[in-house]
C-alpha cells in the first residue's frame, strides 16, 4: 500500500535564481454590473474633489497612509456600491450584473451550462484562457523581512492587449496587496487589497482614461498552491463597471 503523497510546496519549486522561466495560465471572467465606483469617488454630479457622503452619514474612509493609493471601504460604503455578502458566492460577494441572463446562470449553477444558456454564456460574460510562457523573478529585501515576487508574461491577441507586457507583483511579507502593471501598447499600474479602491490611469495610443478599481477578494497562494486569484470590480469613467474575476496559475 502507498503512502500518502503529499502536495509539493511552490517554495521549493520556486528558486531564487533570477529571471525563472515558468508556464502560466490566466482565466478571466466579466460581466456588466449595476455598481458605479466614480459616483462614490466624486458624487453623482462628478464635480466634487472628495467623495461622497456614506447614507449612514459618516465620512467617506481616507486613503491608507502605508499605500497612499488605496482607500480602504467600510461595509457600509460597499453596501452604498452595490456589493452585499452573498454566503453561496465563491468569494462571498454579490454585486447585481446587468444582464438577467447572467443572474440567472449565478442562481441557477452548472444548470445553465447544461440547458445550453447561451446569451449567459457567451454574450454577457465574456471568458478567456490563456497558455503562455513567462519569467519569475524573486528579490530578497534588504532588511531580512521576505521578498519580491514579480510574474511577468507578454499578452497577447486573446486579451486583446497584443503588444503589452504586464508584471503581477507583491511582497511575501504581505501578499494580500498585489500590483498589476502593464506597459506596451497599452501601460496603467493597478493596485487590488481586498475591500479598498484605488483610482488610477489607462493609457492607450487613442487617448488616457481614468479607472477605479474595487477590489473584493485576493486570495493569494502562490508560493503554497501555484494560485492567485482576483476578484473585482472595474469602470472606466463614463463607462458601465464589470465584475471581473482573474485566476493566474503556474502550470508544472
Amino acid at each position: 500500500m502507498k503512502g500518502k503523497q503529499t502536495k509539493p510546496d511552490m517554495k521549493a519549486r520556486l528558486k531564487k535564481n533570477p529571471g525563472q522561466p515558468v508556464r502560466l495560465s490566466i482565466q478571466s471572467e466579466q460581466y456588466e454590473v449595476c455598481a458605479s465606483l466614480f459616483d462614490a469617488v466624486y458624487g453623482l454630479s462628478g464635480d466634487a474633489e472628495a467623495g461622497s457622503l456614506p447614507d449612514d452619514g459618516s465620512q467617506p474612509s481616507q486613503p491608507d497612509p502605508a499605500t497612499p493609493e488605496l482607500v480602504p471601504l467600510s461595509p457600509q460604503e460597499e453596501l452604498n456600491m452595490g456589493v452585499m455578502e452573498d454566503e453561496n458566492s465563491p468569494s462571498h460577494y454579490f454585486v447585481k450584473p446587468v444582464d438577467p441572463a447572467v443572474l440567472r446562470r449565478m442562481s441557477r449553477g452548472s444548470e445553465a451550462d447544461s440547458a445550453g444558456d447561451t446569451c449567459a454564456k457567451n454574450d454577457a460574460v465574456q471568458s478567456l484562457e490563456l497558455i503562455t510562457e513567462g519569467t519569475l523573478y524573486r528579490e530578497a529585501d534588504p532588511t531580512g523581512q521576505g521578498e519580491t515576487v514579480t510574474v511577468a508574461y507578454d499578452e497577447s491577441e486573446l486579451t486583446g492587449m497584443e503588444g503589452a507586457h504586464s508584471t503581477v507583483v507583491f511582497h511575501t511579507a504581505d501578499s494580500g496587496l498585489v500590483h498589476m502593471i502593464r506597459s506596451g501598447s497599452v501601460s496603467t499600474a493597478l493596485t487590488f487589497r481586498a475591500h479598498h479602491r484605488a483610482i488610477c490611469t489607462y493609457n492607450t495610443p487613442y487617448m488616457v482614461f481614468q479607472i477605479a478599481v474595487h477590489s473584493l477578494a485576493v486570495d493569494n497562494r502562490l508560493f503554497t498552491d501555484g494560485v492567485l486569484k482576483l476578484d473585482y470590480i472595474i469602470e472606466i469613467r463614463g463607462a458601465c463597471a464589470e465584475r471581473c474575476h482573474m485566476v493566474l496559475r503556474l502550470l508544472p
